[in-house]
C-alpha cells in the first residue's frame, strides 16, 4: 500500500459505535455470531474517516435470512450518502452498463451479460415510477403499471419531437396519428373530429 493511500485512510482513534436501543431487534452480525452482547445483539457498525475501499474481482452484498435464534428484522440494504445536507451523491458505473431488476428471486434476473447502457426491469405485477417533486398533480410523473402508462406533466409541458417524424398508433397501427416535416396523417377505421 502506498504512503499516501496510508495517510488518506486511517482509523479513528476513539470508537464511535453505539448500542441500539433495547427495543430494538435485528438479524445476526458478520457470519451469523453476535457483534455486542446485550440488548444490541446482533449488530454491528464500523465508522472510518477518510476512504474506506474494498477491492476484489466481484463483490456480493445480501441481505438475508439470519441463522437462528436471531429473530428476522425487515430485509434491507441502504445506500446513503447524506453530505452536509444537500451535497451527498451516490454514484454508480458501469464500463459495459448497469442493470436495476426488481421481483421475486430469478425473476427478472439481476444479471445479464448482454446488458449494455441502463437496463430498469422490475416482474410483470410491479411498478417503476420516475417522479421529481412530492406534490401531487403538480409535479412530475411517469408511472409504468401493469395495465396502464401514465406520464404526467404536472403544471409543465409535456413535448415529444423529432426532426423526422412522430408516430402515435393503436392496435398494431390500425388507427394512428403520423407527425411529419410534409404534414399530419390521420388514420383509422372512424376518424371523429368535435
Amino acid at each position: 500500500m502506498s504512503e499516501k493511500w496510508k495517510q488518506q485512510c486511517k482509523p479513528r482513534s476513539i470508537p464511535t459505535v453505539k448500542p441500539m436501543a433495547q427495543s430494538v431487534s435485528i438479524g445476526a452480525g458478520s457470519g451469523g455470531g453476535s457483534a455486542f452482547a446485550g440488548p444490541a445483539q446482533g449488530c454491528h457498525s464500523d465508522h472510518f474517516d477518510g476512504v474506506y475501499a474494498i477491492a476484489a474481482n466481484s463483490i456480493e452484498i445480501a441481505s438475508r435470512v439470519p441463522l437462528p435464534p436471531a429473530i428476522p428484522g425487515d430485509f434491507v440494504i441502504s445506500l446513503f450518502a447524506a453530505g452536509m445536507g444537500t451535497d451527498g451523491r451516490i454514484e454508480a458505473h458501469g464500463s459495459q452498463g448497469v442493470r436495476l431488476t426488481a421481483g421475486p428471486p430469478e425473476l427478472p434476473p439481476a444479471s445479464s451479460t448482454s446488458t449494455n447502457g441502463v437496463e430498469i426491469i422490475v416482474g410483470e405485477l410491479q411498478d417503476i415510477t420516475i417522479q421529481r417533486g412530492l406534490i401531487p398533480d403538480v409535479d412530475q410523473q411517469i408511472l409504468m403499471q401493469p395495465e396502464s402508462i401514465l406520464v404526467d406533466g404536472g403544471v409543465g409541458t409535456v413535448t415529444i419531437q423529432s426532426m423526422t417524424e412522430v408516430k402515435l398508433q393503436c392496435a398494431d397501427g390500425l388507427s394512428s396519428i403520423t407527425l411529419t416535416p410534409a404534414g399530419i396523417i390521420i388514420q383509422g377505421l372512424l376518424v371523429s373530429i368535435n
